[in-house]
């Protein structure tokens, strides 16, 4: 609400010829009498001797046309009715006089007085009074409208109605408001004025027209009488009456009728309440505490801990009338954090006094907070120095051009500084917010290659849109004036931003000039707005091929294709939609990314696609599978099983094909199976081949850039490129820039380009919008799903994961201590390489350490109870077991996993499998074969490399990684071995740490890792070896480490 400016009160009244035979009735105040003092007298044209015979000159004589206490009391009576409670007493009035006084009704306020009376000394004579209370008197001036002609209402009679006229007229506009004060018997609530400062200008104003009888009146006599202003007398006035006639209209009102049971006052608020309604008793009651009234003041004045609550300046600009472009009216204001309803107009704190006020803070306060508003507003714009440079400025009014100015560059400086500006509605309205439209379309519409990919050539049209219209630039600027941050358009103001719409248009007319768009550009703007453009984009379709594209970028479903019917199984239905994924973007000629999580069954998707193909290409092309050696026997099973039409072949072994026999033997088949160590190696073979398709299973193994396999695959030659991974970052972005360069090159720029642009700001910054800006340009060609969300899967069982905490033997503490002593004094001797080399092979040997203290000297005494975590891991095996459940035990050292294999082999008669990379292909096959249709318990243990992927082992219930890994997603993967899909029965994964070493620290990075979800910004061991020395001790050091059998 805007503090408006009330209307005037009135107080003239048209002077009549008193009547001589009836007394003049006068009301006197003083701010130190608590009451109204009602005296009367009798007009008369003889001026009497103030003085009886026999008086002290020295004391004040008697007014000789006063009626006496009993007339007096009679006249009220007569008029106004009994009241009980009026008080027999004289007051002192100074009046000029010489030996004998005129009557009062001669010093009229509406009449000038004579030079003879100017002349006149002030004497001191006493008039009989009868003295009323506040409530009495609000009484007596209620009869007063109804009595006959009894009396004649003297100077101070009227002037004191006409208060109470405008007391009541301000208690009906509000202008009243709680406060508390200190009183004999504690602190105590009432009711005071809250006036605007035209009411205050108001009481001041008639203050000084206040009678002289009413000046000059005192209830007690004086040598040096002090005679209060008369702007205190109505102040007191004003604020007594109120008090009374807010608690007359309150009276019988009972706080018990409110039964809010959401709100239970304490015994303070019930206080605070019953004196503002009149029902205690100041004088006897002790009131409320000093601490609760200090409080309730603040909150009362605008004051919060001794300051007064928050105000801001602020600035209201109007647009100009209808059909016109100027003036651009401005009005400055200062308005209420905690309501900024409230907003008080500069020209009324202009006026107001600087101490506090009725219903506002102090003036001064309100005067710094708007001059210091000025002083910002005007330093941001040079357009507003011109209007606001006077003295007490409130506002002004802009020519268009100024209004540009200030509305285009000054208004954002001067918001940086915190003025707050607010606008028309208009200003924020965005339902007409220019955008820029994009028209697309292919460029060679003859063209009938079914798979166009992301080079199709494309035209583009760009135009500018308001609402419903759309124009091109050069109509555009026609249109806008004086580069102004809006334009009238369709009967209405809109707002713009020239810069920006122009930084947008030149993007468009650089990308053109640069080179020629193509689908990927259409892509890149479709999911992203523009860099560097902070205008909004809309991208449309001018042909039905366009169209189809556009839906196929935004939607996140994609239409159902039939599973083919030589498919051998059935597919879920998440499954359904990744293998509907694949067909939707190969069949536009866009690369595909399935990266389920680990035991979703990407093989069955992947299979039914290529049915699908062989079904719909005819004639159709050999694809190419490109796979770790651990998961080729895995996928003939998978082909035998879910694709048996499928003419598969591995190409493998010393006796391979190659050259001219390579070609015509891969002829007769639809799949050829290779590994990526002979991908690189028969790169030349393989590119000799136009595949109808390449894919790559765990294509993480393609994240490293420069490494021979990620060359020579990205140089083969096939019309639709897949990539199935579970895990497509694991340590650094540039991972997934690489799988993402293999399925559809050149999308996410260069490498360089991709490095500076996401991975860095990513990586380091945890740039929340880049993260977002890069999920939506891959989301098209990248699907991925999660065991743990129901709506995918929600049929399996639960994976529990616990540490088991594992302590030093004192063999193992004092070589792992003797360790880090030789790091300690070493690592500062060499830098560089040699540095770091020292730093890895050192790590090496602490977490061997922790392993067995044996893999350290090599000695062959490699005993159980020499390491605590082996003693603990025998233990558990054991309770394992005689449960008759089956695990899996993973180490990163193939050399300990054989060691450890043959230690649980001697504790007792439960079967033991190892697998690590030297195991044959046959011989790893018929162990996973055993162990799966085994009835009996086994263990197997894994080295985490030769085993980590591909392999399903869903017999086991129970998984330990015995050692550490860097990177949490390859301990996912190797727990995903059993954790997937066919297992029905709950898993446990356990993971062994030495308490109070290097691995503790590992497993706390791996868990930051983890919770960075999607971008999985992982570390490695290269992070060590860029520490400092200190950071480095400090990660690898014991602490409070407890040896078995002995503490620390």
């Amino acid at each position: 609400m805007t503090a408006k400016r009330p209307a005037p009160i009135h107080d003239t009244e048209e002077e009549t010829l008193p009547d001589p035979s009836l007394p003049v009735l006068h009301a006197l105040i003083n701010p130190s009498v608590e009451g109204v003092a009602i005296c009367a007298e009798y007009i008369t044209d003889k001026p009497a001797h103030v003085r009886k015979k026999g008086y002290d000159k020295d004391k004040p004589g008697e007014y000789p046309y006063s009626l006496d206490h009993t007339d007096l009391k009679t006249l009220i009576e007569n008029c106004f009715g009994a009241y009980d409670d009026l008080k027999a007493t004289r007051w002192i009035m100074y009046l000029p006089a010489g030996e004998t006084v005129p009557p009062s009704s001669q010093f009229s306020s509406k009449k000038k007085p004579s030079p003879k009376e100017k002349k006149l000394p002030l004497v001191p004579i006493y008039v009989p009074v009868l003295l009323c209370s506040y409530d009495t008197f609000f009484q007596i001036w209620k009869a007063a409208h109804n009595t006959d002609n009894q009396y004649i209402p003297g100077d101070s009679f009227q002037y004191i109605s006409i208060l109470m006229e405008s007391t009541v007229r301000l208690i009906q506009n509000g202008r009243f408001k709680p406060s508390s004060e200190r009183t004999f018997a504690g602190y105590h609530a009432l009711w005071i004025p809250a006036l605007t400062p035209q009411e205050m200008a108001w009481v001041s104003e008639f203050s000084s027209r206040m009678p002289q009888v009413s000046r000059y009146a005192l209830p007690r006599v004086a040598k040096d009488p002090f005679f209060p202003k008369p702007e205190a007398r109505v102040e007191k006035f004003i604020r007594e009456m109120m008090q009374v006639i807010i608690r007359s209209a309150l009276a019988g009102y009972n706080l018990k009728e409110e039964k809010d049971p959401y709100f239970q006052p304490t015994e303070n608020e019930m206080q605070f309440m019953t004196d503002l309604i009149g029902v205690t008793d100041p004088a006897k009651d002790k009131g409320f505490e000093r601490t609760f009234s200090r409080a309730m003041q603040d909150w009362l004045t605008f004051a919060s801990s001794g300051r007064f609550a928050p105000f801001e300046f602020c600035m209201i600009i109007k647009d100009p009338p209808q059909g016109h472009t100027e003036p651009w009216d401005f009005s400055l204001y200062v308005r209420s954090e905690a309501e900024p309803s409230l907003l008080i107009p500069a020209g009324i704190i202009w006026e107001l006094p600087d101490h506090q006020c009725g219903l506002f803070p102090q003036g001064a306060y309100l005067k710094h907070i708007l001059l210091a508003g000025i002083g910002l507003v005007t330093s941001s714009s040079s357009v507003l120095w011109r209007h606001l440079s006077g003295k007490n400025p409130t506002g002004g009014s802009m020519t268009l051009k100024e209004a540009a100015t200030f509305l285009g560059s000054d208004l954002e400086r001067a918001k940086r500084k915190g003025v707050t500006v607010l606008l028309p509605d208009w200003w924020t309205d965005t339902t007409c917010t220019p955008r820029v439209e994009l028209h697309a379309q292919r460029r060679n519409p003859s063209h009938t290659k079914a798979r166009i990919g992301l080079q199709e050539l494309l035209s583009f049209d760009y135009r500018i849109a308001i609402g419903d219209e759309s124009y091109s630039p050069d109509e555009f600027w026609t249109l806008v004036k004086e580069k102004a941050p809006f334009v009238w358009l369709g009967g209405r103001w809109i707002p713009i931003r020239p810069d920006a719409i122009q930084r947008a248009l030149d993007s468009f007319s650089k990308q053109q000039s640069r080179a020629e768009n193509t689908t990927g550009d259409l892509l890149r703007l479709s999911l992203k707005n523009m860099e560097d453009s902070d205008v909004p984009v809309s991208i449309h379709a001018k042909d039905d091929w366009v169209a189809d594209l556009l839906d196929f970028f935004r939607t996140e479903t994609y239409q159902a294709i039939l599973v083919p019917k030589k498919f051998q199984g059935t597919l879920r239905p998440y499954q359904e939609e990744g293998f509907s994924f694949l067909c939707q973007c190969t069949r536009r000629g866009f690369g595909a990314c399935l990266a389920d999580d680990m035991g979703l069954g990407k093989t069955p998707q992947t299979l039914a696609w290529l049915l699908y193909l062989k079904e719909t290409e005819k004639p159709m092309n050999p694809a190419l599978l490109i796979c770790p050696m651990s998961v080729v026997g895995n996928w003939e099973r998978e082909i035998q099983r879910f694709a048996p039409s499928l003419r598969s072949w591995v190409h493998h072994g010393t006796d391979r094909c190659k050259g001219d026999d390579f070609v015509r033997h891969v002829g007769s088949y639809d799949l050829v199976l290779t590994t990526y160590h002979l991908a690189a190696r028969d790169r030349d073979h393989l590119k000799t081949v136009s595949w109808s398709a390449i894919i790559l299973d765990e294509a993480q193994n393609i994240k490293n850039v420069h490494a021979n396999q990620t060359v020579a695959v990205k140089s083969l030659t096939g019309e639709r490129r897949v990539a199935l991974t579970g895990t497509p970052v694991e340590n650094r972005l540039l991972e997934l820039w690489s799988i993402m360069d293999f399925l559809n090159p050149g999308y996410l720029g260069s490498q360089s380009a991709f490095t500076n642009r996401y991975s860095r700001q990513i990586e380091q910054d945890k740039n929340s919008e880049l993260i977002q800006e890069l999920r939506s340009l891959i989301r098209p060609f990248l699907l991925r799903r999660m065991k743990t969300d129901k709506h995918v899967i929600d049929d399996l069982p639960e994976k529990m994961e616990n540490r088991i905490y594992c302590t030093l033997t004192t063999e193992q503490a004092t070589l792992y201590q003797a360790v880090v002593s030789d790091m300690a004094k070493n690592l500062d001797k060499v830098e560089g390489i040699a540095r770091k080399g020292a730093i890895l092979a050192a790590i090496t040997r602490l977490k061997q350490i922790c392993n067995h203290p044996g893999r350290v000297g090599r000695d062959k005494s490699i005993k159980a109870e020499r390491s605590g975590k082996v003693s603990r891991l025998l233990e558990m095996i054991e309770e394992i077991a005689s449960e008759g459940d089956s695990a899996l035990i993973f180490s990163q050292y193939a050399t300990f996993a054989e060691e450890l294999a043959g230690m649980i082999e001697k504790q007792g008669d439960t079967r033991v499998f190892l697998l690590t990379g030297s195991t044959p292909r046959k011989k790893r096959e018929q162990m996973i074969e055993e162990f799966q249709a085994s009835s009996t318990p086994i263990i197997f243990v894994i080295s985490l490399k030769a085993g980590g992927t591909g392999l399903n082992l869903t017999k086991a219930t129970h998984v330990f990684h015995v050692d550490r890994w860097w990177n949490p997603a390859v301990e996912d993967q190797a727990t995903d071995r059993t954790y997937r899909i066919g297992q029905k029965r709950n898993v446990q994964v356990h993971l062994m740490i030495t308490a109070g070493t290097l691995e503790e620290r590992i497993d706390l990075m791996n868990q930051e890792k983890r919770t960075l979800a999607k971008e999985v910004l992982a570390q490695s061991d290269e992070y060590l070896t860029n520490l400092s020395t200190k950071e480095l001790l400090e990660i690898v050091s014991l602490r409070d480490s407890l040896f078995r059998g002995e503490e620390a």
